[in-house]
């Protein structure tokens, strides 16, 4: 005899949420009954991908921060459980080894599109562009969900952050062999590296995506006083966004959600197509790892045998 529902499920006291991407994690607290907050943390990098063994000790030390915030024992997570949206998650066994070594009575990894799409979205139709360090689109329509990008900073993430930094590290490059020309904002990026090149190439192998990806406001702000080179990489992710909702088809609706802290950058610049669909999100990515794990992982009111 096979049992499902609540025999099958722990009975937890507390659900913990986190989410995790390539600039930090937060992680939400909350009783399994009522879903009431008792503490949030906050932690360093968590791409699985990019730093297995740094993603989970960061991730471990919020958890312990929200557990020492609300209280209670460290100790308590074995009888709790969690959900987790990672960026990088959705490569290899990272989603496997990640729920091995948290020590709760049950967690979940998943990769931080999921747990976006559901905080945006919560059981509705729509589409969804996630536009911070990294970058990923989805939609869900007629009961099924659609991704596209969300492959990482060395082979996509494009629109995002940090491919706008290396967008911008390159043009310098370029510029400096003769390519195109220099504009205000690649002769500073120049001066920065004490006007050689070589040390821009040394930066770019040396820092992770999130440090590349803080030159994004930078181009935005030169963008707005009429930087060339800014305006053009702009205008570049912009064809590209808008190269992947058209995939997505999410021109057909019902909402379109910008999210991320390249939403403001990128939202003047969309066709009218998509400005008409927009909406807020109903929340973010730390509220869908909450309703994720009530939904997958609390008792069912009924046992059900078979």
């Amino acid at each position: 005899m096979v049992l499902y529902g609540y025999y099958m499920r722990p009975n937890p006291e507390h659900i913990v949420g986190i989410d995790g991407g390539g600039t930090g994690c937060r992680v939400r607290l909350v009783t399994a009954r009522g879903g009431r907050v008792l503490a949030t943390a906050t932690g360093g990098p968590a791409n699985v991908n990019s730093d297995f063994r740094s993603a989970c000790d960061n991730i471990l030390r919020a958890i312990a921060g929200a557990y020492a915030a609300a209280g209670l024992d460290f100790a308590q997570r074995s009888r709790d459980i969690a959900w987790l949206g990672l960026a990088g998650a959705g490569v290899g066994d990272l989603a496997e080894r990640m729920e091995r070594a948290l020590g709760f009575a049950r967690a979940t990894v998943s990769t931080d599109r999921e747990t976006t799409l559901e905080g945006a979205l919560g059981p509705g139709e729509g589409a969804v562009a996630m536009l911070g360090t990294g970058s990923f689109f989805m939609r869900r329509a007629q009961g099924r969900e659609r991704c596209i990008g969300g492959w990482g900073y060395q082979l996509g993430d494009e629109c995002g952050g940090a491919w706008l930094g290396r967008e911008l590290l390159r043009a310098v490059l370029h510029a400096e062999d003769g390519l195109c020309r220099h504009s205000p904002l690649t002769r500073a990026i120049l001066e920065r590296h004490s006007a050689r090149p070589d040390e821009i190439v040394r930066f770019a192998h040396a820092v992770s995506p999130g440090e590349i990806a803080r030159l994004a406001p930078e181009i935005a702000a030169a963008a707005r006083n009429g930087d060339a080179v800014a305006t053009e990489i702009l205008n570049r992710g912009s064809e590209l966004l808008c190269r992947r909702l058209d995939a997505l088809g999410a021109q057909e609706g019902p909402v379109l959600c910008l999210l991320g802290g390249l939403a403001p950058v990128y939202e003047p610049r969309l066709p009218d197509r998509y400005r008409r669909l927009l909406a807020p999100a109903r929340g973010d990515a730390l509220d869908g790892t909450i309703a994720l794990a009530r939904r997958h992982h609390l008792p069912c009111p009924q046992a059900e045998a078979g």
